[in-house]
C-alpha cells in the first residue's frame, strides 16, 4: 500500500512539474517568411531568447531529426538570433477559435486545370524588389487573365495562378500584403505549387491611413511636413508600412539613419517629396552619391580625398578564390548524407555570393565595375595562382580580392605591389602579410587594435580595477599579451588607470596562480589570451568556484564562441568578449540582407560561410573605388566604416607597411545573448 501511494505521489509530481515547465515555455509564433528552397516552401524562423528546439517543433509540427537535418548548427546548441530553416506543415492541432474561424473561411484553394497568363515577375528577378534597390510603386494590379473575379458573396477575394518557383513573400510584395493576410485567405495551405489558385485579399480603403490632420494619435506632435511621422514605442517598420499603405524597402531607402534600426521618437519618411527629387538630380549631376541601400556605411566621401579627376568610367576588379571547379563533379556525385562543408569549393561560395550581392546593389547607384571571378587557387599548389595571374589583364586591375591560402597570397602580393595595385586578403590573421608591401590591406583586426581597445574599454570603464593578465603559455597570442599589458602600465603610470596589474601563466602557475592575485575588495578583471579547445573549456570551470566570493569581470578572446563553455559559468563571471565580426541579427539592415540573399540565392547566409564578411567587403571597397579613384589606397585611413559584420578602420604602422583592420568590438552576455557593450 505504501509503495502504491509513493509510487502515485510520484506521478502527480511529475505532472505538476511538466506543467509547469510547460507554463515557463516561450510562446513561439510561426514567422511570416516563407521561402521556397529546392522546390519546397520553408518558414524562416529567427530564434528568439527563451526559444527550445521541443518548443518549435511542437510550433512547427516538425520531429527534431527533421529540424536537425535541415539546421546541422543546432546541433552545438540552439542559441538567440539563429536564422532556422523549416519545413513548412500545417498545424499539428488547431484550437476552438481557430476551428470556428476556419469554417467562415472559404473552400481552400485547388490548383488551376489550365494554366493562364501570369503576370509576376519569376524568383530569378526577385533581385529587383529586394531590400537595397530602389521601389517602384507598388499599387495593386490589374486583374488580368490569371486573376478572376470572385462570385457575390467572395468579393473580396481575387483568384491568382501560381507561376513556376513562385514564392508567397514575393506574391505579398506584388500586392502590397503580408505573407499571414495570404494564409489567413488560404485555410488548409500546406505549399505552393505551379498551377495552384490562391485566393488574394483585395486591399480596403479602411486599411489606408487618415489624414494627416485627424492622424494625430500616430505622433506625439503634428509636424510640419506631410511625409513624414515620428516612430512610437513598440511600432515596427512592417506596422508603419501597412498603416501608410507604403512599404519597407521604400522607407529604407528614404531613410538611410534606418541602417541602425527603428527607435521611438525617430522621425522618418513616408515618401519622397519634390524637394528631394530635385536634389537627387543635382546629385547625379555632381556625381555623389546621395541615397544609400541597407548598409552601415557612411555615403558621404571625405571631403579632402575625393577629386572627381580621380574617378574612372569603369573599375576592374579581380576576385581570386579556391572554388577548386575540377573536382567539383566529385561533390556533385557524393552521396546525399554528406555534408557540403566538407568539400573545400563549398567554403567560400557565400563570400562570392555576399560580394556579388553589394556589387548588384551599388551598380544601381552609379558604380561600373568588370569583376572577374576566377577559380585561383588550391591548397599546396602554387602553380594555380601563378597561372591565374598570367591571364591577360590581370596588371591592369584596380583592386584584387584574395587569395586565401597563405602560399598563394604571398605570390599574388608580390604581383600587387609590382604592378600597384591594391590587394585584400579577407581572412588571414598573421600581421606579417602587411611587412614591407604597402599594397596590402588585411581586413581582419591586427593585434595592436584588440589591445588598443581592451585599454580603452577598462580605462573607461573600470579605472580601479584589478587587473589580471593570464597567458596559457609563453607562445600563444604573445604579442598581444605583451602589448596589453605595456599599455595597462603606461596608463598607471600616466594616471589613466589607478588599479592594479598583476600577469600569470596558466600553463606553469595553473588556477593558483590566478586565484592568489584575486582581491575580495576590488572589480577582478580576468584577461585570458587563449583560444585552445582544451585549456579554455578548463580555465572557466576552475574560474567559476571563485566568481562567489569575489567580484569577477572575464574577458575572453576570438573564437570562444566556437568552444564548448558552460555558459551559467559564463553568467556568473560577467563574460565579455573582443571580436572583429559582430552581427546585430535585431537590426533591420541584417534582416533585409538575409531576405534579399534568400531571394536571390536560396539559402540562408551563415557568417561561418563568410557571406556577411563577403558583402561587408564588396560594400566597402566597391564604394572606395567609386568615390576615391585611383587614389583609393591613400584615402582609406580617413574613411571608417561600418558594415553588417564587420567595421573597417584601416591605418598602418609605417609608410611601407601595408593596411590593417584596427576596429573591435567588445561585446558581453545579456539575457544569454551577446550584445554589444556600445
Amino acid at each position: 500500500m505504501r509503495y502504491r501511494l509513493f509510487v502515485l505521489i510520484l506521478f502527480l509530481l511529475a505532472i505538476c512539474v511538466n506543467k509547469h515547465a510547460l507554463a515557463q515555455e516561450v510562446l513561439i509564433k510561426r514567422s511570416a517568411v516563407i521561402e521556397n528552397y529546392k522546390g519546397k516552401p520553408y518558414y524562416m524562423h529567427f530564434v528568439a531568447q527563451g526559444e527550445t528546439v521541443l518548443a518549435l517543433c511542437k510550433a512547427y509540427n516538425v520531429g527534431i531529426e527533421e529540424l536537425n537535418a535541415e539546421n546541422p548548427s543546432i546541433e552545438k546548441g540552439l542559441k538567440a538570433d539563429m536564422v532556422l530553416r523549416i519545413p513548412q506543415k500545417p498545424v499539428a492541432a488547431a484550437t476552438a477559435a481557430e476551428l470556428t474561424k476556419t469554417e467562415k473561411q472559404p473552400e481552400p484553394t485547388k490548383p488551376a486545370e489550365k494554366q493562364t497568363e501570369q503576370v509576376k515577375p519569376s524568383t530569378a528577378k526577385l533581385e529587383n524588389q529586394n531590400p537595397l534597390s530602389k521601389p517602384v510603386d507598388q499599387a495593386k494590379p490589374s486583374v488580368t487573365k490569371n486573376e478572376q473575379t470572385k462570385p457575390a458573396n467572395e468579393k473580396d477575394y481575387i483568384v491568382y495562378v501560381v507561376k513556376k518557383q513562385e514564392t508567397l513573400y514575393g506574391i505579398s510584395r506584388q500586392y502590397n500584403l503580408s505573407v499571414d493576410d495570404i494564409l489567413n485567405a488560404n485555410p488548409g495551405f500546406t505549399g505552393l505549387n505551379k498551377g495552384m489558385e490562391i485566393k488574394i485579399p483585395n486591399q480596403k480603403p479602411a486599411n489606408k491611413p487618415e489624414p494627416a490632420a485627424s492622424r494625430s494619435d500616430k505622433t506625439e506632435k503634428p509636424l510640419a511636413n506631410p511625409d513624414e511621422i515620428t516612430v512610437k514605442t513598440g511600432e515596427t517598420l512592417y506596422s508603419i508600412s501597412k498603416a501608410y499603405n507604403t512599404n519597407v524597402d521604400k522607407l529604407i531607402d528614404l531613410n538611410p539613419q534606418l541602417s541602425g534600426g527603428l527607435k521611438a521618437g525617430m522621425v522618418i519618411k513616408l515618401r519622397e517629396s519634390a524637394t528631394d527629387k530635385t536634389l537627387k538630380t543635382q546629385a547625379k549631376t555632381d556625381s555623389v552619391i546621395s541615397e544609400k541601400p541597407v548598409s552601415k556605411s557612411n555615403p558621404v566621401p571625405s571631403a579632402n580625398c575625393y577629386k572627381a579627376k580621380n574617378q574612372k568610367s569603369t573599375y576592374n576588379v579581380a576576385l581570386l578564390l579556391p572554388f577548386l571547379l575540377d573536382d567539383a563533379s566529385a561533390a556533385i556525385e557524393a552521396p546525399a548524407e554528406k555534408n557540403p562543408s566538407e568539400f573545400e569549393n563549398f567554403n567560400y561560395l557565400q563570400f562570392y555570393a555576399g560580394f556579388m550581392l553589394a556589387a548588384d546593389s551599388l551598380e544601381k547607384y552609379g558604380l561600373h565595375a568588370n569583376i572577374q571571378v576566377i577559380d585561383a587557387e588550391k591548397l599546396n599548389d602554387t602553380l594555380v595562382i601563378r597561372q591565374a595571374l598570367r591571364k591577360p589583364g590581370m596588371d591592369k586591375m584596380d583592386l584584387i580580392i584574395g587569395p586565401v591560402y597563405a602560399s598563394s597570397f604571398t605570390i599574388a602580393a608580390r604581383f600587387a605591389e609590382k604592378h600597384e595595385i591594391g590587394i585584400i586578403n579577407p581572412l588571414s590573421r598573421r600581421e606579417s602579410i602587411v611587412d614591407g608591401n604597402p599594397f596590402v590591406i588585411k581586413t581582419q583586426s591586427s593585434g595592436n587594435g584588440v589591445s588598443n581597445k581592451l585599454v580603452s574599454f577598462i580605462t573607461s570603464e573600470y579605472p580601479d580595477a584589478n587587473i589580471i593578465v593570464v597567458r596559457n603559455d609563453k607562445k600563444e597570442f604573445k604579442s598581444l599579451a605583451d602589448n596589453f599589458a605595456v599599455h595597462m602600465k603606461e596608463s598607471i603610470g600616466n594616471h589613466t588607470f589607478n588599479g592594479t596589474i598583476f600577469e600569470a601563466n596558466y600553463a606553469t602557475d595553473q588556477m593558483a596562480g590566478v586565484t592568489k592575485k584575486l582581491k575580495t575588495s576590488a572589480k577582478n578583471i580576468i584577461v585570458f589570451f587563449s583560444s585552445n579547445k582544451t585549456s579554455v573549456p578548463n580555465f572557466v570551470s576552475l574560474l567559476n568556484a571563485n566568481a562567489k566570493s569575489n567580484d569577477i569581470l572575464l574577458i575572453g578572446m576570438e573564437g570562444w564562441e566556437e568552444l564548448d563553455l558552460e555558459t551559467e559559468f559564463l553568467v556568473n563571471m560577467n563574460y565579455h568578449q573582443v571580436t572583429s565580426n559582430y552581427i546585430d541579427y535585431e537590426s533591420e539592415a541584417v534582416k533585409q540582407f538575409i531576405i534579399r540573399f534568400q531571394c536571390k540565392y536560396g539559402a540562408v547566409p551563415l557568417s561561418v560561410n563568410h557571406a556577411f564578411l563577403g558583402y561587408d567587403i564588396g560594400w566597402y571597397f566597391l564604394t572606395s573605388l567609386m568615390w576615391y579613384g585611383d587614389e583609393y589606397l591613400s584615402c582609406l585611413p580617413s574613411r571608417k566604416g561600418n558594415g553588417l559584420q564587420f567595421n573597417f578602420d584601416f591605418s598602418g604602422s609605417k609608410p611601407s607597411d601595408g593596411l590593417q583592420n584596427q576596429d573591435v568590438t567588445i561585446i558581453k552576455l545579456q539575457d544569454y545573448k551577446m550584445v554589444n557593450v556600445e
